[in-house]
């Protein structure tokens, strides 16, 4: 009975205390601007490197919607569980609109909008996915607007597309003056680690990812060198012999820089590169600075020939050698290996012309006499250097033929084309009916190219001009066969335009 009393008098003297307790607080309550964010849509999906993105949102305010300076906005890709790219934030306006550099993979879209008056901030997603389409396609390296050097791509998923600029902001410093670029192919699994992309400018080359094309000023190829030579600081490399027929990995890699070095590697060993190959078997010590092309057969890599530029001779190596093995000249051969005095190697050329049972493919060289600039085609077979033909070029024929700086040699037909300006020479070397023809191009011509990768006709000829109203155009010709006339054919459905000033193009066969 006390506890029970004890008890009513504790209740009655807490309610006597709430009574007296004086309550000094605020209930004018202040209604809070609320932003509500809608329509940014199921989901995306864009292709790297070329498509646009663009989202409208709908962004409805309870309270002020005149001020936009009130509010910052921030859309933010956020990767996926299994995407290890870095995401990162790609707009900082209302609406919307990035080029697509995010690396392929899944994302979560974001738009984040923060009341800058109260603090208070909203959000909304959608789904973003990024693929590539850099399977198969043609690579093109040039100049861009700027003069800088830059990636366009014919891609060829299904339908052909134009992925451009594909360098920009990869993570390589500015590069000046375009020289080449070379995918060096998968085949055997087991080769995928040495898959690269690499991109020769007069500046430096470097090996990027055949992906996102993301680069690093460390992905250069003196890394990969290990020899007993002291080696000069930088090893640019400018052609390498990495693909044999249709774009499928040698198991040999054969690469030349611009500095006259050669190296060879088996891939089954690992890309680790030993002493250069650029020293005569009988004067090992000795490096001698060697043509920037090495050639081989393109259908078959087994031995290489290079140029000796110092003292104007041919050499040769096979896949197992360390150095380079002079070549012996008769005295009733077509042509010599080691050069007369003034004769120099002027362009160089792999092909898949087989006269003389080269089912693999001949190789042209286009010399010149200095002195009284005569000009002559060697013809012959590198994987045995067995010499195959000889024409001496007729110099009242070939007009401007000295002021030319590109070529091609026709694997189908005795023709070689040159330009100089916006004039394409061809010339039909065939001895006794000698012919030169010449058409005009709408712009500068930048390169001369055979295919003789993604196909086996081995007749398409691709032309690349330049002017400043279509900026970089690529036209496919198909070169007729009619020995007796000169024909190109332009391919109506491979015509691009607004491309970089291309300087080179190399053929892709695969998505590694």
């Amino acid at each position: 009975m006390r506890r029970n009393i004890l008890l009513l008098l504790m209740i009655a003297f807490t309610c006597m205390v709430v009574s007296c307790y004086d309550d000094k607080g605020s209930y004018n309550y202040t209604d809070v601007n609320e932003v509500e964010i809608d329509e940014l849509g199921d989901g995306y999906s864009v292709i790297f490197k070329k498509d646009t993105l663009k989202i409208v949102p709908k962004v409805s305010f309870t309270m002020d919607s005149l001020t936009p300076d009130r509010y910052e906005y921030e859309w933010k890709a956020v990767p996926g569980l299994t995407n290890k790219n870095p995401g990162g934030v790609i707009g900082t306006e209302r609406d919307l609109v990035y080029f697509t550099e995010l690396y392929p993979g899944s994302y979560s879209l974001y738009l984040k909008i923060r009341d800058k008056q109260t603090g208070l901030l909203w959000m909304n997603s959608t789904p973003l996915s990024v693929r590539t389409e850099v399977a198969l396609g043609f690579l093109l390296i040039g100049e861009d607007p700027d003069g800088y050097v830059n990636v366009d791509m014919i891609a060829m998923p299904s339908d052909t597309i134009v992925l451009k600029s594909l360098l920009s902001n990869n993570g390589l410093p500015p590069m000046k003056g375009p020289k080449r670029i070379m995918y060096t192919s998968s085949g055997i699994s087991s080769f995928d680690p040495y898959v690269k992309l690499w991109v020769a400018t007069e500046d430096r080359s470097y090996y990027v990812n055949t992906t996102t094309f993301s680069g690093d000023p460390l992905n250069t190829f003196e890394r990969m060198v290990y020899s007993s030579f002291e080696m000069p600081a930088e090893l640019n490399p400018v052609h390498m012999i990495a693909k044999s027929r249709a774009g499928a990995m040698s198991s040999y890699r054969m690469v030349v820089c611009d500095n006259g070095y050669v190296f060879l590697v088996s891939l089954f060993s690992g890309e680790y590169y030993a002493n250069p190959i650029n020293r005569a078997s009988k004067t090992q010590d000795v490096l001698f600075k060697a043509y920037p092309y090495i050639f081989s057969t393109p259908g078959y890599v087994s031995g290489a020939v290079i140029y000796d530029t110092d003292d104007n001779r041919f050499l040769r190596f096979g896949t197992f050698d360390t150095s380079s093995r002079e070549l012996p000249d008769g005295a009733t051969d077509i042509f010599p290996w080691i050069q007369p005095e003034g004769r120099v190697l002027w362009y160089a050329e792999n092909t898949m012309d087989t006269e003389g049972g080269s089912s693999n493919g001949n190789s042209f060289a286009l010399m010149k006499d200095t002195e009284t600039s005569d000009f002559h085609i060697y013809k012959f077979y590198a994987s045995n250097g067995a010499k195959r033909a000889y024409y001496a070029v007729n110099k009242s024929l070939v007009t401007d033929i000295d002021k030319a700086e590109l070529f091609a040699f026709s694997s189908k037909r005795t023709m070689f084309l040159y330009a100089v300006g916006k004039t394409l020479y061809a010339y039909d070397y065939n001895k006794g009916y000698e012919k030169l023809y010449k058409m005009e191009m709408d712009g500068e011509i930048t390169m001369l190219k055979f295919d003789i990768q993604s196909n086996t006709t081995y007749n398409d000829l691709y032309v690349a001009t330049y002017n400043a109203e279509t900026g970089g155009t690529l036209q496919k010709y198909v070169l007729g066969t009619d020995q007796n006339k000169f024909e190109l054919t332009p391919d109506e459905r491979c015509h691009w335009t607004d491309l970089v000033k291309v300087k080179d193009m190399d053929w892709r066969n695969s998505t590694k």
